[in-house]
């Protein structure tokens, strides 16, 4: 007996260490403007991070899974006394990157995303893209196993789409699997007008284009942004030309849908300039930032969407002084908020000048309680010190790395909603699984089910089917079986039960 549970409880700690290495910490790191930062190990208590970034806008970085920082990027200094017109990509020592000099991109605002590879954790993606000399999309691989941990590109600037401009902006998300990635461009510039959505699909075997997704044409205009809910439910798409829209998404299909339109392009000036937009975590609120002759922060209350919504003013300033800029949620779900510092005389100083240091640059604005209506939403310009270092109008164009599986959804082979040890009161399905390394089994064993035939099978984390046979349900709700791993490597697994009526599945680890 003293046995049984012994086993029992070593299953259960390695289920639980299973599924903490999957808390992952990737957004850790932030590295943007002139040499400035955010250290967000500690959640609960940010600290400016001194980077070697310079960047007025475009700017990407990545951490490991226990938030130790890889390496980062930005695009092309196009400042009057720099030679250099292409972007870098820089590892954790704060130095040039092997090969990772001539990024394509030339310093707009969202040029740049990483991307894990799906089936490799030594190796990345970078995708970039430049709206103005090199019209396209372009990726570049970076492999980390390189260089004593600093990294290496092995790939660089490889055409993934050419001869398309593109707006200045690339987005992705993961896959409702929690394995693959959506990767998203627009074409168009202020004298476009697009209908399509690109959509690429990275996986394990590659990179390949999806769908061209169509909606009614629209001048897509200049600076554009896409921005997704914490849930990856919904897309929000804003422009420098006036256009606000809100939109329903698919990860499994990676399809658009339901496009609620905020607000539309203007025909005449001023125009309102949106720069950015970003949810709230609770997905209610969106705000939005916008400069012209002025600048302005808004929140949207979108819950009566699609028919209607509200804006509140949170904030405004006249120009010039500064100008707003990006909207970032954080890993503590606050709203970062940035600003570019115009002087007097109307120069945008970019680079800033060794003697222009002020709290316009020097700080980020914040707003606290983003779930919360205005004026609760606690904003608080200019709050965050950035440790003597100086801000543009870009932050990091990282995507969600801690968004896992679609739960429920008909693509979630990877989902973790395993209970290793429900009480008998448990509402509901549920099931227990541990792997046995003596007799090199899975066990597994399921109650208060509803249905009474289904298929047992067991995922590899690249999403493949390695274990599969038929389940039936005896009197009571009750199914037990065992997994036989002979012929399995080590390493983590998913076990999935699906039923008539339910869909249970977690992971396992076998080691």
């Amino acid at each position: 007996m003293q046995l049984k549970i012994l086993r029992l409880l070593t299953a259960f700690i390695l289920f639980i260490s299973v599924e903490f290495s999957y808390s992952q910490n990737r957004n850790s790191i932030w590295c943007f403007g002139d040499s400035a930062g955010i250290d967000f190990t500690i959640p609960t208590n940010p600290q400016p991070y001194y980077s070697a970034m310079r960047s007025r806008g475009t700017a990407v970085s990545i951490a490991d899974s226990v938030g130790n920082l890889l390496f980062y990027a930005h695009t092309g200094d196009t400042s009057n006394n720099s030679s250099n017109m292409m972007g870098n990509i820089i590892s954790n020592n704060h130095q040039l990157m092997d090969n990772g000099d001539s990024i394509i991109g030339i310093s707009w605002y969202q040029e740049m995303v990483i991307v894990p590879f799906p089936d490799d954790n030594n190796k990345y993606y970078l995708f970039s893209l430049d709206i103005t000399d090199f019209y396209g999309i372009y990726y570049s691989i970076i492999d980390m196993s390189l260089n004593n941990g600093l990294g290496s590109v092995i790939q660089k600037n490889s055409v993934l789409s050419s001869g398309v401009r593109m707006g200045d902006c690339i987005s992705t998300i993961r896959h409702g699997n929690g394995c693959d990635w959506w990767l998203y461009a627009r074409p168009g510039n202020g004298s476009i007008s697009s209908n399509q959505f690109y959509t690429y699909r990275i996986t394990s075997t590659g990179i390949n284009l999806d769908t061209l997704q169509n909606f009614q044409p629209l001048n897509i205009g200049g600076f554009i942004e896409f921005r997704w809910n914490k849930q990856g439910t919904k897309m929000a798409f804003v422009n420098y030309s006036g256009l606000i829209q809100v939109f329903d998404y698919d990860r499994c299909t990676g399809l658009f849908s339901n496009p609620a339109t905020i607000d539309t392009m203007r025909v005449s000036p001023p125009l309102p300039g949106y720069v950015c937009a970003e949810f709230s975590a609770d997905s209610r609120y969106l705000y939005v930032s916008s400069n012209s002759l002025n600048s302005f922060l808004y929140q949207y209350d979108l819950i009566n969407l699609p028919t209607t919504f509200s804006r509140t003013t949170v904030w405004s300033t006249t120009f010039p002084v500064n100008t707003a800029g990006d909207l970032k949620r954080g890993p503590d779900d606050k709203i970062y908020f940035t600003c570019a510092y115009i002087d007097s005389m109307n120069n945008w100083n970019y680079p800033y000048p060794d003697s222009v240091y002020n709290s316009y640059n020097m700080n980020l604005s914040v707003i606290n309680q983003p779930d919360s209506a205005f004026p609760a939403c606690d904003f608080q310009p200019y709050s965050f010190y950035l440790g003597g270092k100086r801000t543009y109008w870009g932050l990091p164009n990282n995507p969600d790395y801690e968004l896992g599986a679609w739960v429920g959804s008909p693509c979630d082979t990877l989902t973790t909603n395993l209970t290793p040890n429900p009480s008998p009161e448990a509402r509901g399905a549920w099931m227990q699984a541990w792997y046995n390394h003596e007799w090199n089994m899975i066990h597994v064993n399921a109650a208060q089910l509803k249905g009474k035939k289904g298929v047992l099978r067991l995922f590899d984390m690249e999403g493949r089917i390695v274990f599969e046979k038929p389940a039936e349900v005896i009197a009571g709700g009750y199914y037990t079986t065992e997994i036989n791993m002979e012929n399995l490597a080590s390493g983590v697994y998913v076990v999935n039960l699906v039923t008539e009526q339910e869909k249970i599945s977690g992971k396992v680890g076998k080691y």
